[in-house]
């Protein structure tokens, strides 16, 4: 094979290519792995051409049934095996799942027409449905039971002859636990298994689920206490979580890292390649991040310890990757797809970041939202900006968030269910309003100036409103539109035009000028 994972300096890995390197010198025995078992390869070839191949198998070598060359004939979904999840109750144990995809709706349609079912290792059937299964999000099912001697875990779908599609979405395998047990990611909800050949970074929070009830006190850099356990039919694991230093020496960090492939197949890095979203803003899930369905681009930073990290794009469910360029390590991620799959460094790999397309839900009529004049509290429903509002009494039957941004840059933050108030509002705060997650309104905060601080002469704005009505329109400044709403019942002659242009929301780029000059006398 032509292509190796090359572990070229301390805490750092590239994909590189057999035809880079000169066999005429000496490269340790962990320098090259295969990308897809883990196991060491060495640099070899004929007089014209060089390539990786592994050392004699051995009892305890891992199987290697596919290659990254060529074309391959899985798509990157069915490469990188479903994933698995663990969940924690409210009594602090952890639990065993599958996870299963999203599966597009006419797919899912399908597959509950022609009555297809998964098996998970012969010995649960699950019929695909609306019920169990999901078009929205990940459908998680309970395992009770982790395999033996570290082999997988196994599917079969039937009929045969209808799963094509299905298989597209969905892997037939997952990946076991090691010997000495499994490393997942922390999360709210639980933790997702880092798979086999995937790397994690020093110095970020992990689970570290074992057999052992202790950890092994010989291999330094083990930051790690225990938090729990993990629930099976048969037998109870134990849990637990921390971090791997960094603050080693190098033949401390070389054993670390050493100790973690071999007994583990995780590869440790001092800085884990990632795709972070700058803009559009996005939600970050267990799995990735929900971008707006109306996104067609998502711009991000490129976290890599190389000085030239290597970019491939996933659309969908594609076999072959788009490979981007990087400037200063920002780029632009095209979403096509419902769905794409960034991975830095590495073509196949379960760790990449994933970008999920889905529709933005607004929650309408749900938060009620009251300005306190007068002494009492008055509805305001459709508005947006809210004048004389010192005080905003929030009502909400669902769990929401309401952050507090103010004009000085100071953040605050409430949330719940029932009712929420926010005091001394000064003008330029705004309110940003989540529930589940998704932002569902932003409040400017506006106050309105006393009417003896707004001199306006109606014959002069009518006559310059008719003189400037035909030249070049811009969109109306927010500013503006809430200004016109104030005046527009002190005057006469002005106000059909002023109508007009609120109803058209443009202003003549003449008439900006002339508005901030009348109304900040």
């Amino acid at each position: 094979m032509k292509t190796a994972l090359d572990f070229y300096a301390r805490g750092k890995q590239k994909e590189a290519n057999a035809d880079e390197y000169d066999r005429s010198r000496y490269y340790s025995r962990d320098r090259f792995i295969c990308p897809e078992c883990g196991e060491a390869v060495h640099l070899t070839g004929s007089r014209y051409s060089n390539h990786f191949a592994h050392f004699k198998k051995s009892d305890v070598s891992a199987e290697c049934d596919r290659r990254v060359d060529g074309s391959p004939t899985d798509s990157v979904y069915e490469r990188i095996g479903l994933p698995i999840y663990m969940r924690k109750n409210s009594s602090g144990d952890f639990y065993l799942y599958m996870g299963f995809k999203a599966l597009p709706p006419m797919l899912m349609e399908k597959a509950i027409k022609e009555s297809i079912s998964v098996k998970i290792d012969g010995k649960s059937t699950y019929r695909i449905n609306n019920e169990r299964f999901s078009c929205e999000g990940i459908a998680l099912i309970p395992l009770d039971y982790i395999p033996l001697s570290g082999h997988k875990y196994h599917l079969c779908y039937e009929p045969m002859n209808k799963v094509y599609e299905v298989l597209q979405h969905w892997s037939d395998y997952a990946d076991g636990f090691s010997y000495e047990g499994a490393i997942f990611t922390v999360s709210e909800q639980g933790g997702k298994k880092i798979r086999h050949g995937d790397s994690i970074t020093t110095e970020k929070t992990y689970y570290w689920v074992r057999r052992q009830s202790r950890l092994p006190s010989f291999i330094p850099g083990i930051e790690m206490e225990e938090c729990g356990h993990l629930i099976l039919k048969d037998n109870v694991l134990n849990v637990f979580c921390g971090s791997f230093s960094s603050n080693l020496s190098d033949a401390e960090f070389n054993c670390l890292t050493s100790y973690l492939r071999s007994n583990l197949k995780i590869h440790l890095l001092e800085k884990q390649p990632e795709f972070v979203p700058i803009w559009p803003p996005v939600v970050k899930t267990e799995d990735g991040y929900i971008v707006n369905n109306r996104e067609q681009s998502v711009y991000g930073y490129i976290v890599s310890g190389n000085d030239n990290p290597r970019i491939y794009v996933y659309q969908g469910i594609r076999k072959i990757p788009d490979e981007l360029d990087s400037a200063n390590h920002l780029i632009c991620v095209k979403v096509w797809a419902q769905e794409a799959l960034v991975n830095i460094d590495r073509k196949y790999v379960s760790s990449g970041t994933l970008l999920l397309k889905r529709p933005r839900v607004i929650i309408t009529n749900d938060v009620e939202i009251y300005e306190l004049i007068d002494d009492r509290y008055v509805s305001l429903e459709k508005e947006n900006v809210y004048r004389n509002c010192n005080k905003i009494l929030f009502k909400s039957g669902h769990q929401t968030d309401f952050i507090l941004v103010r004009k000085s840059g100071q953040i605050e933050k409430n949330g719940g269910m029932g009712e929420y108030i926010f005091e001394n509002l000064k003008d330029g705060d705004s309110i940003y309003v989540l529930q589940n997650r998704y932002l569902v309104n932003i409040l400017a905060i506006l106050i309105e100036k006393q009417q003896g601080d707004i001199k306006i002469s109606d014959e002069e704005l009518y006559r310059l409103l008719r003189k400037f009505k035909r030249t070049k329109k811009v969109e109306l400044p927010y500013k503006f539109r809430i200004q016109i709403y104030e005046i527009q019942d002190k005057v006469v002659l002005s106000r059909n035009y002023l109508n007009n242009m609120l109803k058209g929301n443009s202003i003549s780029t003449a008439m900006i000028k002339v508005l901030e000059e009348m109304l900040n006398e």
